[in-house]
């Protein structure tokens, strides 16, 4: 990479870096720390709840589906968005309501500790995975961009999220991830306007050859060989597994929920779920179609050309995901690489300093507070906050490499079904206990709700490891095997009328 793409991505990191720094200074206590003082704008929420959610995986994944594949990940699109008007009817007015810092603290008060503790712990377990994928995703950047090894470039990356999260808190993070949003947007038309100079067709010519090549299916109905159950990217699990799937991660994982926490009132938090919901879309097939373009421009190639090489070795050695890497550091011109590639690391960081922040709020107020200082000063919850953040970012880069090696062994599975498949191990069982607190007052106790998660792990694991049916579908049974266990028990008496006097007095207040 040339000297001027250099200090353009380096001059951006320590911008960014400086910035969190900056927008999260004079923090006093976890309110602020956590839930910025209940002052960000909802359009700012917003914001970050985009650049979180178009991670690296987006960046370098969409355009691979888009390459190798067609649009049919877009059908995800339609369970996600009819998720986020679910959970803001049933999720954030009741988080807001009774004020809880992690969404896990309304657990507390629906059954008691033992399943606030355990669902928090469940959590963390995900996120730390989930985030750690996240991480190696986007190292790939670093490696293809600097030729490092991927152990380097996930050791830098993980070192600028921590030192950003640490001192700036969610208020750091959200204010930063309004400027990465704005970036990572810009670098993806920079990606589209060159693909098409490079393309010697017009745009109609460019539609026909993609058309041509089926690239626009959007929906796949086939029923064959019993499709609906082992293909991820059929109609039916991936509409129902998106429901469930945006389900537990906006409404029960608090790394997407304390974002919206931070507005002033439920609604604004609202309004920036369900909008959140549309604008991905588009961000989505921004980046899809610039794996269909970068599929005609390759096409278009002569056999020797670099590009063309690289291509077919991308091809033959399962790196299909890092062909858009190459294309940014071989084909755009000098400046304009270290601008898109600033906006690929934008991603990065957006992601994974929310999900720092949100570990390390988890560690504190569900676990720290609740079983080693019961009471200390504002000050010294902010600076066990810190220190949660160091260590939460040390394991994010030791399962990073994890993952790494389970990459080159399994050339095969693309980046977006590594960074969603992750999830579905721990979802299941959070959703499944959330929708009980819901649904009822009266079921569901700790030995039943702790019993319903386990089971639901061990089906995932077993469905993964055994058997041949798509990832979607473990969350969606994983939440139903969580419901039928949890329901067998009932809810202690003490803890019914407790959570039944502080939800009377919550719509009071």
């Amino acid at each position: 990479m040339r000297t001027a793409d250099w200090a353009i991505v380096i001059f951006y990191v320590l911008l960014v870096t400086g910035l969190g720094v900056w927008f999260g200074r004079r923090q006093n206590n976890i309110e602020d720390y956590f839930l910025g003082g209940h002052s960000i704008p909802w359009w700012a929420a917003l914001m970050s709840l985009i650049a979180t959610e178009i991670s690296a995986a987006t960046f370098l994944g969409a355009p691979e589906q888009g390459y190798t594949h067609n649009l049919t990940y877009l059908q995800f699109s339609v369970g996600t968005i009819a998720a986020r008007f679910a959970i803001a009817f049933l999720f954030i007015g009741a988080y807001y309501r009774f004020k809880v810092y992690t969404v896990y603290g309304y657990l507390l008060a629906r059954f008691g500790l033992g399943t606030n503790t355990t669902t928090a712990s469940v959590f963390m377990l995900g996120r730390l995975f989930a985030d750690g994928a996240r991480l190696f995703i986007a190292s790939l950047a670093i490696h293809v961009a600097t030729g490092l090894p991927i152990a380097q470039s996930i050791v830098i990356l993980a070192f600028a999220a921590t030192i950003y999260t640490l001192f700036g808190g969610i208020k750091g993070v959200i204010w930063t991830e309004v400027i990465q949003a704005s970036v990572l947007i810009g670098g993806s038309l920079i990606l589209v306007n060159s693909l098409l100079g490079h393309i010697p067709l017009g745009i109609g010519q460019i539609v026909h050859e993609i058309d041509m090549a089926g690239k626009f299916q959007v929906f796949d109905f086939n029923m064959s060989n019993w499709a609906a159950f082992s293909n991820p990217y059929n109609a039916v699990p991936a509409i129902i597994g998106g429901f469930f799937l945006t389900m537990a991660t906006h409404g029960t994982d608090q790394d997407m929920v304390q974002r919206l926490l931070t507005c002033k009132e439920s609604s604004e938090g609202k309004r920036s779920l369900w909008m959140s919901g549309f604008i991905g879309v588009g961000i989505t097939c921004i980046f899809l179609f610039i794996g269909q373009l970068l599929f005609v421009y390759i096409n278009h190639l002569a056999p020797t050309d670099k590009m063309a090489m690289l291509a077919t070795q991308m091809k033959a050695e399962g790196h299909n995901n890092q062909l858009i890497l190459h294309y940014i550091v071989n084909v755009l011109p000098v400046g304009v690489t270290g601008l898109v590639l600033a906006s690929v690391i934008a991603a990065a960081l957006s992601s994974l300093g929310s999900g720092i922040n949100a570990t390390s709020s988890t560690v504190i107020t569900d676990l720290y507070q609740r079983y080693v200082r019961k009471e200390a000063e504002p000050t010294h919850y902010v600076n066990a906050s810190r220190v949660a953040t160091i260590i939460v970012g040390c394991i994010d880069a030791s399962i990073a490499l994890a993952v790494s090696y389970f990459s080159s062994t399994h050339a095969s599975v693309d980046l977006l079904s590594i960074a969603l498949g992750v999830m579905t191990f721990f979802y299941g069982g959070l959703l499944g206990i959330f929708l009980v607190a819901i649904f009822s007052k009266t079921r569901g106790n700790t030995v039943t709700n702790v019993a319903g998660v386990v089971c639901s792990i061990l089906a995932v694991v077993y469905l993964k490891n055994f058997t041949t049916i798509a990832w979607p579908w473990n969350i969606v049974i994983g939440t139903f095997i969580t419901i039928g266990i949890s329901l067998l028990g009932r809810t202690p008496a003490a803890i019914q009328a407790s959570f039944a006097k502080e939800d009377a007095a919550s719509y009071a207040a």
